[in-house]
């Protein structure tokens, strides 16, 4: 792979909230709010953030290594038990889609309880 150039403060702060920006809570499943982290340490391409759920409270840290020669991989909220179920399931294509579009035009009930199911 190809050397780059080292990352700029801003470039990794861009990194850093574009991930915590496709977080969920591990407790509730809700995703965070951006106002959810703080910055606990920083060293170079090494950050460690606090998290705190404003649903249910939950507590946790993240830990953000950046190094140009990672190579890239899926960003998942999934466990692996979770990945592995969706292997031999069908791509999503354009009438999955269209369905679910109708399905909220219509809908007006609890997504909660839709999607705790």
């Amino acid at each position: 792979m190809k050397a780059e150039a080292p990352l700029d403060d801003n470039e990794k702060r861009r990194l850093v909230l574009k991930l915590i920006s496709q977080l969920h809570c591990l407790e509730c499943g809700r995703a965070h709010d951006r106002d959810d982290f703080s910055l606990v340490q920083r060293w170079d391409d090494f950050w460690v953030l606090s998290s705190h759920c404003h649903h249910c409270q939950w507590q946790g840290h993240i830990v953000v290594y950046m190094h140009l020669d990672a190579e890239p991989g899926p960003v998942t909220d999934l466990s692996v038990e979770e990945l592995g179920s969706t292997k031999n399931r069908p791509a999503i294509n354009a009438d999955d889609v269209l369905d679910v579009y109708l399905f909220l035009r219509e809908f007006d009930g609890d997504f909660e309880e839709l999607f705790a199911r």
